[in-house]
């Protein structure tokens, strides 16, 4: 579903300018911060942070990976997506998110080249996507939704400046989750009283899964949305790509 206009941010208080500004000077991404992610994915999703492999070769899992043969005692060979290792040589372990008997739509041409960094847990089977979009539902409090009915300027105005007191969904993988239910242009929130627009929760969902220093771009939009099953693009990428930003920087501002 495509959409033809997007929210516009309002204008943010100098002090979260001034907050945003210093931090963005900050020392570029840590690849020790993507490897515990990426490891912790493998756990989440089936597999041991020992599998090895490569997109579209074999990976480890404990007890048998879902396409393959293994044993109960945690040796399986997974077909499909890119495993996890001890090094941090890829995201998932065992067959991943719609892989029924094929290759998964993320294994396929046309994905753009791109660091996603935590944002590679979008990979995760469809039932581990399930549990954490049902656990992010189960979790939502009044005062997350009195947050998400915030218009985008004032999202990044607290995130930036009020962060400690912000009540809000932080899972990565619940965010995304929550970001594939979205992409049709609904979402279950809006049955607990959210009323704010699709394109902003998209932004906010998409801004806070992301890793606080790796930048959100038009083309991480796609590559994550294409993942997901929902492909943005164009226009629509950019537009999204540039209200996800905006959060990820206040996250990073308030978080410090």
């Amino acid at each position: 579903m495509r959409f033809s206009t997007s929210k516009k941010i309002g204008s943010i208080s100098l002090a979260a300018v001034a907050a945003v500004t210093a931090l963005t000077l900050a020392p570029a991404w840590n690849p020790v911060a993507s490897l515990h992610s990426g490891a912790a994915f493998a756990e989440d999703s089936g597999g041991q942070a020992t599998g090895k492999g490569k997109q579209g070769g074999q990976g480890k899992g404990s007890q048998a990976a879902q396409s393959g043969q293994g044993t109960n005692a945690g040796k399986g060979e997974g077909q499909g997506g890119p495993s996890v290792d001890s090094d941090g040589k890829g995201p998932q372990a065992g067959s991943p998110a719609g892989s029924s008997g094929g290759k998964p739509v993320w294994s396929k041409e046309g994905i753009p080249e791109v660091e996603l960094g935590r944002l590679n847990v979008a990979r995760s089977p469809d039932r581990v996507l399930q549990r954490s979009y049902d656990e992010a539902l189960a979790t939502v409090s009044p005062e997350m939704v009195s947050f998400y009915n915030l218009s985008l300027a004032q999202m990044v105005d607290q995130l930036s400046l009020n962060f400690d007191a912000v009540k809000y969904i932080d899972s990565p993988l619940q965010n995304l989750a929550l970001l594939k239910d979205t992409l049709d242009g609904t979402s279950a929130l809006s049955t607990m009283g959210v009323t704010s627009d699709a394109e902003t929760l998209k932004a906010v969902f998409l801004g806070v899964a992301s890793d606080k220093t790796v930048p959100i771009s038009a083309a991480t939009v796609t590559a994550v949305t294409t993942i997901l099953g929902t492909p943005v693009t164009g226009a629509e990428a950019e537009r999204l790509a540039a209200d996800a930003e905006a959060i990820r920087i206040a996250v990073l501002a308030g978080h410090g």
